[in-house]
């Protein structure tokens, strides 16, 4: 089995964490995940058998050389995935360590290897398709919503996608949080049952990181109102 890992910075040294729960059958499929980003683990049971490292580099399509570590601060900091050229074109001032892809392994704790350059390209090339993609659903949600919130079927349809599509989620927010006081009060009643259609995960967010939206959609929330 696979998943999805992002290698990160902790306190100045290689670290991974798994992104999500979801186990796939191959390599390809966790590669075509949108989340997907620069590493997938292949599992033996319960454990941790190898470690695939996308083959391109971040910032250009030269190979995978190592990983820049910079601060170490932020625990979710992502570690820069870097050919040679680009590693040495950052201002030693700003780089804390550089690891070469031939010592990750012994950091990450786990066996490190180069994911095939053809199928890594085609996975690159299809996951860089579906962002755009969700990006211009989350337009689309965002410029119909006060047109078409009362709309019963545009409701369920916007909750159905929100539960694939975070940056749905995202303009959903902005978009309500745009909505005048006396929009808000002629919308009320259609705002809110969309907040009680939106996947729990949406509504988690929110909470937590929209306010203002949260209220207007009469989800709980901390501190704002509408």
């Amino acid at each position: 089995m696979f998943s999805a890992a992002v290698i990160t910075d902790r306190n100045g040294s290689l670290d991974w964490v798994v992104l999500g729960c979801a186990r796939f059958d191959s390599a390809e499929q966790v590669w075509r995940e949108p989340a997907t980003d620069g590493a997938v683990l292949r599992w033996d049971g319960g454990e941790v058998a190898e470690m695939l490292v996308e083959p391109f580099c971040s910032r250009c399509d030269g190979a995978t050389d190592g990983f820049l570590i910079g601060t170490g601060f932020d625990e979710d900091l992502a570690a820069l995935r870097l050919c040679d050229g680009c590693a040495l074109a950052v201002r030693p001032a700003e780089m804390l360590r550089w690891v070469p892809l031939t010592g990750a392994a012994t950091e990450l704790g786990v066996p490190v290897r180069l994911a095939d350059a053809d199928r890594g390209g085609q996975a690159r090339r299809e996951r860089h398709t579906l962002a755009v993609l969700d990006d211009l659903e989350a337009v689309i949600v965002a410029d119909e919503l006060r047109a078409h919130i009362t709309d019963p079927a545009w409701r369920d349809r916007v909750a159905r996608v929100a539960a694939a599509n975070n940056q749905v989620v995202v303009a959903v927010a902005a978009a309500v949080s745009a909505l005048s006081d006396v929009e808000v009060l002629d919308l009320y009643p259609s705002l809110a049952e969309l907040g009680r259609k939106l996947p729990r995960s949406a509504t988690s967010w929110l909470e937590s990181s929209g306010p203002v939206a949260a209220a207007r959609l009469g989800l709980p929330c901390l501190g704002a109102g509408a």
